[in-house]
């Protein structure tokens, strides 16, 4: 693939200039010099749109209420919220280290573009190939979990509205595939308005927190303070609380990740590297403030966890726990249907994020067919990557057939998504800190951590070393092939796919993007 030369605009900084063909900043136009990538994407997105983005496609508040059940099982309630606490404190720690390489590399290949960079020279390319198919996955699965939990919510509304209708398993696997269609559709054919939209739904995802927690503060029959706090309880079967706690903590972790979407915007965003980090930093504390509240609330609403949570045979226990804590379905119905907004918005945006992912790194010659994903199609006077739009929904389409073999298979995959982004954050973040370790010199930043940038990225690999192997443990300590986590299988079949490629075919063309980094 022939590398586009980069075009250098040097007017001063804050300035609005004619970059390609595109409005940019001055520091924009240098922050693409030095990575060596010509500005093919139109930015047309500044701080609240990619907030917006953000916010709704970690969307912690209702991601903690859709996974609790794993907590619930595996910790009780006080498990719950402690592991969610603990795991908002140590994910900020990952964020900080993601933004700080978001102002130092604002490029829209993120983790697989900063390994390339900040490598040791010798693991450079191998590192950066496999962290660039782990995030492509990890972004799939990201769509194809968002678009299944919207497609089986509207089914469970439609039951609970008509309670002779009994959805079936081919319905909630065709909702999939439509909700899927619809995210593609809109990427693709109301781009120019998705900042407008980001911003609006940054106005529901505020909104849809209070629609929900207003009823349960003022309805709901409370357990006790003891209950919520410092009753734990292992329904999971494993061999001591701690470690029943240390599987549970899987919910909390699922519903932290995300934050990279902004970083594979980067290339659409005004003065990026400034903004990015920013709204980065604002989501991860905006959104562990609410999700915090939102889960103690949840846990003083659940009456029994025995019979609400481990006896339910609801998909998503949660709407039970509002029917019966508001005493009305209808009430129950109203406050369920923000989170199929969310949902929606969700996979909106986490099929934007993945198809500039997959755009990027085919961009780098990282996917077979790089001419098919790179090219751009302007649509409304915006280019876009159709094709990698449209390759997403095929994959969708394929992955929402492992809804036949049950459940359990397509639950599977929220911990592939983790475990696979989860690994990216940290192969990214540990090259950051080999760097710093060595004395190795690293690009400058407009938001940079400082004197504390070893200890906090020290943190942050640990952590997500720990929550990427807690990711594939399945949700009881005796399994059977209906209860195997299957993530582990589909995540090692996809490594191994990978390492293959590479070997065979692959370390004869990719270089990665460091090779058109240029230096100081």
């Amino acid at each position: 693939m022939v590398k586009q030369e980069p075009i250098l605009d040097v007017r001063a900084e804050g300035s609005d200039s004619s970059f390609d063909g595109h409005s940019s900043s001055s520091q924009d136009a240098k922050d693409m010099y030095r990575l060596g990538k010509s500005q093919e994407l139109k930015r047309n997105f500044h701080s609240i749109p990619i907030l917006g983005l953000t916010c709704v496609i970690m969307c912690t508040w209702m991601g903690i209420l859709s996974t609790s059940t794993f907590s619930l099982i595996n910790g009780g309630r006080a498990g719950t919220v402690w592991t969610f606490l603990a795991t908002w404190i140590l994910t900020i720690p990952v964020v900080a280290s993601m933004a700080e390489m978001a102002s130092m590399s604002p490029s829209a290949g993120g983790q697989y573009h900063w390994v390339s960079e900040f490598a040791p020279p010798n693991m450079q390319k191998v590192l950066s190939y496999v962290s660039g198919w782990l995030a492509a996955l990890g972004w799939q699965a990201f769509i194809a979990s968002s678009a299944y939990q919207t497609g089986n919510v509207i089914l469970i509304l439609a039951s609970m509205n008509n309670p002779s209708y009994v959805p079936t398993v081919w319905q909630g696997t065709l909702m999939t595939m439509a909700v899927g269609a619809f995210a593609i559709s809109f990427n693709a054919f109301a781009a120019k308005h998705l900042p407008l939209f980001e911003g609006l739904i940054l106005i529901m995802f505020l909104i849809g927190f209070f629609v929900i927690i207003i009823p349960l503060w003022v309805l709901a029959p409370r357990a006790s303070v003891s209950d919520v706090f410092g009753k734990f309880e292992n329904w999971g079967g494993w061999a001591s609380m701690g470690g029943a706690c240390i599987v549970g903590q899987m919910a909390a972790s699922a519903a932290f990740i995300g934050v990279d979407s902004a970083v594979h915007m980067a290339e659409e965003v005004k003065n990026a590297s400034r903004v990015v980090p920013r709204m980065m930093m604002l989501t991860v504390f905006l959104n562990g403030a609410l999700g915090f509240i939102m889960i103690v609330t949840f846990c003083f609403a659940i009456q029994s966890v025995e019979e609400q949570i481990i006896m339910s045979t609801a998909p998503y226990p949660f709407v039970d726990v509002f029917a019966t804590a508001t005493g009305s379905t209808a009430a129950a119905i109203g406050m369920t249907v923000p989170m199929v907004l969310m949902t929606l918005s969700m996979c909106i945006n986490s099929t934007a994020a993945a198809s500039r992912q997959a755009w990027s790194f085919a961009r780098d010659d990282g996917l077979p067919f790089p001419a098919w994903f790179t090219r751009l199609i302007p649509i409304n006077s915006t280019p876009l990557p159709v094709n990698a739009m449209v390759t997403s929904l095929v994959i969708l389409i394929v992955v929402a057939l492992l809804n036949f073999g049950g459940s359990e298979v397509f639950n599977s995959i929220i911990g592939l998504m983790t475990g696979a982004v989860g690994l990216t954050y940290a192969l990214s973040i540990a090259c950051v800190l080999w760097r710093r370790l060595y004395g190795e010199p690293l690009p400058p930043a407009r938001w940079s951590l400082g004197r504390w940038g070893v200890p906090i990225n020290v943190i942050a690999v640990l952590y997500e070393l720990f929550s990427t192997i807690i990711s594939f443990f399945p949700l009881f300590a005796k399994v059977d092939a209906k209860s195997m986590n299957w993530g582990i299988a589909m995540f090692g079949g996809v490594a191994i796919l990978c390492v293959v490629n590479y070997l065979v075919h692959a370390r004869k063309i990719y270089q990665g993007p460091v090779v058109a980094i240029v230096k100081n």
